[in-house]
């Protein structure tokens, strides 16, 4: 019985999280005639252009000098050779790939002592796992490697993802979607019994937070 409530609760907090991502996504969308939407994440590679020979109406923000700008190589304007599909995967439906999953961390100040900080972990690490296979068989998933491989440049997605610093990272950021870091993150508060994971003090922005009763 206490297992079932135990994974009750998790699948409830992950439909609450995808819920605000899926918001954040349809926020995108609606925008996407802006041409100027950033990525939290972009390589320093355009497709079908150059910085060091650019072709003509390659805009001129694209590049520094030789090299491309971070802030808009992954745009759609910035890489002419990306079809419209390719576009509108990569630089709108998985701007923030499985970044419902970081809720199972420990640092989102969500969960109470029940679990322990190894099952979150694990818990975060096996939410990854189902969300790549999940787009890797949806609609944009020819380009999923791609995607993951732009974002996750260094390690496996869940091994970044799934970490305390990559989630502060994000939710501390001015763009990053409002309704996903209330989702992602709880500010700390006093409790008499001690029963919740709260290790995290940070004030996030449009969040709040700092040390409980600080």
């Amino acid at each position: 019985r206490r297992t079932a409530r135990r994974y009750n609760e998790a699948s409830a907090m992950r439909r609450l999280v995808l819920a605000a991502a899926l918001a954040a996504f349809g926020s995108d969308v609606a925008g996407a005639a802006f041409v100027g939407l950033r990525r939290a994440s972009i390589p320093l590679k355009l497709a079908g252009a150059t910085c060091a020979d650019p072709p003509d109406g390659l805009p001129k923000y694209c590049c520094q000098g030789i090299v491309p700008d971070p802030d808009y190589a992954g745009t759609c304007e910035c890489n002419p050779g990306w079809t419209q599909k390719e576009c509108i995967c990569k630089a709108h439906l998985h701007a923030r790939p499985c970044h419902h999953c970081m809720v199972h961390l420990p640092a989102t100040n969500r969960w109470a002592k029940t679990f322990s900080k190894d099952e979150l972990y694990e818990n975060c690490q096996d939410c990854v796992g189902r969300c790549k296979e999940e787009l890797d068989a949806g609609d944009c998933g020819q380009f999923m490697a791609d995607i993951f491989g732009q974002k996750f440049p260094e390690a496996a997605p869940a091994d970044v993802l799934c970490t305390s610093d990559y989630l502060k990272k994000q939710i501390m950021k001015g763009d990053y979607p409002l309704d996903l870091k209330r989702s992602l993150f709880k500010a700390p508060r006093l409790r008499a019994d001690d029963d919740f994971h709260q290790p995290s003090d940070w004030k996030v922005p449009g969040v709040g937070g700092g040390s409980p009763g600080a």
